[in-house]
């Protein structure tokens, strides 16, 4: 995303936050709306020139013999697994429209 979201509150970097409703527009199969309180965007799904890897790392430390280059007796080891690809974008070329919701229907006194 290009911009800034502000959140209110002091937050971890580590907990999550939901910014959003994406889903997909019953108008048309190719249209994507995205509801940031009360903003709506609305946009499409485009492909990608170049399709690129969402990759996950893992480092782990083996334990192997004395003659090592260290000494230290441990080799550390990082892999990078592939867990997705992604070949898709949401493109939003519009300004945000306000939401405005009806007034919920008042209800009456009980005596």
């Amino acid at each position: 995303m290009q911009g800034e979201l502000e959140r209110k509150g002091a937050c971890s970097p580590d907990e999550e936050y939901v910014i959003g409703k994406l889903s997909l527009s019953s108008k048309r199969p190719d249209t994507v709306e995205l509801n940031i309180g009360y903003h709506l965007l609305e946009g499409k799904m485009v492909d990608l020139k170049k399709p690129f890897a969402v990759l996950e790392k893992h480092s782990s430390c083996l334990d192997v013999e004395a003659m090592d280059v260290d000494g230290t007796g441990a080799e550390n080891i990082t892999e990078y697994k592939v867990i997705g690809v992604v070949r898709k974008k949401c493109l939003f070329k519009n300004r945000p429209r306000a939401i405005i919701s009806k007034p919920e229907a008042a209800t009456r006194k009980q005596r």
